[in-house]
């Protein structure tokens, strides 16, 4: 936004007069509200995301899922199989 204060100095410098200045001025103001509000959707998804990935790790700690693979081996250990065994049709 500092930049906006300094645009129409910038683009009469440029050689920019009249209603091109006016143009460039309202193509700039254009651009950062769309900018704002991108800005604002991907801190939303962000938000969001972040969420997700706590409920996957709070579910991962709940059925036992942790680094050390502990959830794994007690279900290789209850269902007989390992990773390469597949179940008999």
């Amino acid at each position: 936004m500092e930049f906006h204060e300094k645009l129409q100095s910038l683009a009469m410098k440029e050689g920019l007069k009249g209603s091109k200045v006016s143009r460039a001025l309202e193509s700039f103001s254009w651009n950062i509200t769309i900018l704002k509000g991108q800005a604002d959707l991907l801190k939303h998804a962000k938000a969001e995301v972040e969420e997700n990935m706590k409920q996957v790790h709070d579910a991962a700690l709940t059925g036992n899922l942790g680094k050390q693979g502990v959830g794994l081996r007690r279900v290789r250990s209850q269902t007989g199989r390992g990773l390469d065994d597949s179940p008999s049709a």
